[in-house]
């Protein structure tokens, strides 16, 4: 019983000294606790935007001297770009690369190029070459080569699934009749290119045979309005149409089109285009070369479209696309509703739309092909990755990325729980500078920005600092991110982060690392 009570005494004892009375407990926990002097990090508060980097080799595969395969070879890479100005210079470099020991040029003699209009489009993986005319002089299987060592080329860039190529803004036919579609190509760097060919050939309709009774099966590149009249975004299929004709691929087309995207996030549900068709798409030819689709729906079709949360802009870009990208010699679309052709077009974002004699072109529409990024929002408290859509040719702009945190998440993605992680008040003004430098990220912010984390407290603040840094490393194979603000580092903000140094990537904070 002594024992016990000297026990007792001795507790009593160190909780006197320990002075633990709630009041000093509070202040404690509110006040950081004291720290060495901060150390100083290697970099310098970035004033604007820049990427760092040294200069690698890119692999480009032309034709060998015997024809059966493509060849690696290796050129030196241009440091510092985006990935889109990357795209363009090597695909430029393939175009130009000159024959040698092991290797064909892919013009031979003819001079290959880019369009000066909208040469390469990047989105959603899927890379659109759009070549000058002077391609047309390679012949079917010269055309369908270079498509092959584009495709080998670019698909070694670890975000490019497929490539589409297009001639003078319109998809090239590998048939004498100009109805066989080349559709999205795939790498195939390491196979045989005659039989390769020989594959392809096997599609074409046979001689004296009807086209549209010539089954096809073909993989493709679909378009999909964004919710809110944000653009067009795309996805990969593959498709089987009845026979070759124009006709018959637009309508199996419009009818997947109908079924909405399989994977893509951010698009609405898509109305039954065929069902509201008075009749089947029709083609005809242009004065001035190159085929015209109509799409004839009933009156009222259009408000339908918006009724169900689809721009009619937005879904005439993603049709048009979608049609112009695959079907061969397609110049454009005309749409009409009820007994009127549509001849003005208006975006809320993108403004008016060109409709030059009811024709709907490609070439019109350019500006709504959007990009995708994935950034990091909050659930549940517990960090998980959407796939936002993003000027494409920003798509791995680190200011865009970390922009696109700002906006937080779209329609659909709060609907299933997904809520923001930054304060609704700040937006892209306040990134005052943002930089690739080496592994590292380094973000200088406003005064502003740290104010309102400070505002948002302590129970947001890890949240809010790993929704930055796991996207920007995501997207830029970055290690780490360094924060300033308004050039200099800060130690506390709120009172759980120490924001000082540097954050690594941090993958614990995400759902799929729970449970």
């Amino acid at each position: 019983m002594k024992r016990r009570i000297a026990c007792l005494g001795l507790c009593l004892t160190l909780l006197a000294l320990s002075g633990c009375a709630p009041r000093q407990i509070a202040e404690w926990e509110e006040k950081p606790s004291q720290t060495l002097p901060m150390a100083g990090v290697a970099w310098q508060a970035p004033d604007g935007d820049f990427i760092s980097g040294e200069a690698a080799l890119w692999t480009l595969y032309l034709p060998a001297r015997n024809g059966l395969n493509l060849v690696a070879q290796h050129v030196q890479s241009i440091p510092g770009v985006l990935r889109s100005e990357e795209m363009e210079a090597i695909a430029r470099e393939l175009l130009a690369h000159e024959a040698n020991q092991q290797v064909s040029s892919l013009g031979g003699d003819i001079q290959l190029a880019l369009s000066s209009e909208n040469p390469i489009e990047y989105s959603g993986g899927v890379v659109t070459v759009n070549l000058a005319s002077s391609a047309l002089g390679l012949g079917y299987r010269g055309i369908y080569t270079l498509g092959l060592a584009l495709a080998a080329t670019l698909c070694e860039m670890e975000s490019v699934r497929c490539i589409n190529l297009m001639v003078a803004g319109q998809s090239v036919g590998l048939d004498t009749g100009g109805l066989l579609p080349m559709g999205s190509i795939t790498a195939h760097p390491g196979e045989n290119l005659p039989v390769l060919w020989e594959q392809m050939e096997a599609k074409k309709t046979p001689v004296g045979s009807d086209a549209a009774e010539t089954p096809l099966t073909s993989y493709m590149t679909l378009y999909f309005p964004l919710e809110n009249g944000q653009g067009i975004i795309c996805e990969n299929r593959t498709l089987t149409f009845d026979g070759q004709t124009p006709n018959q691929m637009a309508r199996e087309i419009l009818e997947n089109l109908r079924q909405g995207s399989m994977y893509l996030t951010g698009v609405p549900e898509m109305p039954d285009l065929m069902g509201q068709m008075t009749h089947e798409p029709l083609t005809s030819d242009l004065a001035d070369g190159g085929r015209m689709i109509t799409l004839s729906f009933r009156e009222g079709a259009d408000a339908e479209w918006q009724r169900m949360g689809v721009d009619p802009a937005c879904l005439a870009a993603a049709i048009c696309y979608s049609l112009t990208t695959f079907i061969p010699g397609a110049a454009g679309v005309a749409i009409r509703v009820g007994d009127r052709p549509l001849t003005s077009l208006r975006s809320e974002k993108f403004g008016e739309v060109p409709v030059l004699g009811g024709l709907l072109r490609r070439a019109a529409f350019e500006d709504y092909l959007m990009g995708r990024t994935t950034v990091y929002f909050a659930r549940d408290g517990k960090l998980t990755p959407v796939e936002k859509s993003v000027d494409r040719e920003r798509a791995d702009s680190l200011r865009a990325q970390l922009a696109a945190v700002m906006e937080g998440p779209g329609i659909q993605d709060r609907a299933e729980g997904i809520v923001p992680t930054l304060p609704v008040e700040t937006g892209e003004e306040d990134i005052l500078g943002i930089a690739l430098d080496g592994d590292t990220v380094l973000v200088n912010l406003s005064e502003s920005f740290r104010s309102e984390i400070q505002q948002m407290g302590r129970e947001a603040e890890t949240l809010l600092c790993y929704s930055m840094v796991n996207t920007l490393c995501l997207n830029s194979g970055a290690r780490r991110v360094c924060f300033f603000f308004e050039g200099d580092q800060v130690e506390y903000i709120a009172g759980t982060i120490y924001w000082a140094g540097v954050f690594d990537y941090n993958p614990g904070l995400c759902e799929e690392s729970f449970g």
